[in-house]
């Protein structure tokens, strides 16, 4: 393997260690680390200028590798009836071998070679598909931070207004029986304002 689909295929071995991170769901004592994970990741996928001209040129990159894999492993089938049977390939061996052994040979090159090429085929195309997958998992998952810290935020904000209407209903309680100890008060007094006039 040369080095840049060592290269493509270390950045896919980061890119599925990344995703498995991003998707698996972890306990509520370990979320706020997630949380704080994601929105760098957000900052840095979105927000740095840097990262972003590095991601795109090296997805641009890839892009041209995933091209280039796919026209060579179709050059590959196109040739290769004509590879089988190339007769500068059987001169070139100078009789060393029999008509069955290069053509096993042949085959040997042929199957090789669309190996190599569908290998860097699928190596480049996996890395572009996670590439995407990766950036819409971070922009689905700060979505659902956003809506719970909003969530959060409302159930915080209702239960200080139940506790400010239970304080008021508490107050307004508190008003009216003191007003109606005070219209007991007043009656029980006129009460015996008559009872000393009889």
């Amino acid at each position: 393997m040369s080095i840049y689909f060592a290269f493509v295929f270390f950045l896919l071995i980061t890119e599925m260690v990344l995703f498995l991170a991003l998707i698996i769901p972890l306990p509520s004592k370990v979320t706020p680390i997630k949380k704080h994970f994601v929105r760098s990741l957000n900052y840095i996928a979105y927000t740095n200028e840097t990262t972003k001209i590095v991601s795109r040129s090296i997805f641009v990159f890839i892009f041209l590798m995933f091209v280039d894999s796919i026209k060579k492993l179709q050059n590959i089938s196109l040739t290769s009836n004509t590879y089988r049977n190339n007769e500068l390939f059987s001169k070139s061996l100078n009789n060393e071998y029999t008509g069955s052994q290069i053509e096993a040979l042949n085959k040997n090159e042929y199957y090789r070679e669309k190996f190599f090429a569908q290998r860097n085929m699928y190596l480049t195309g996996f890395t572009l598909f996670l590439c995407f997958l990766i950036l819409r998992t971070i922009h689905i998952t700060n979505e659902l931070l956003d809506s719970l810290a909003i969530k959060k935020q409302h159930d915080a904000t209702k239960d200080d207004i139940n506790t400010d209407i239970a304080y008021l209903n508490e107050r307004e309680i508190k008003d009216k029986i003191s007003e109606y100890e005070e219209k007991i008060d007043n009656l029980s007094k006129k009460i015996l304002l008559e009872d000393e006039s009889i």
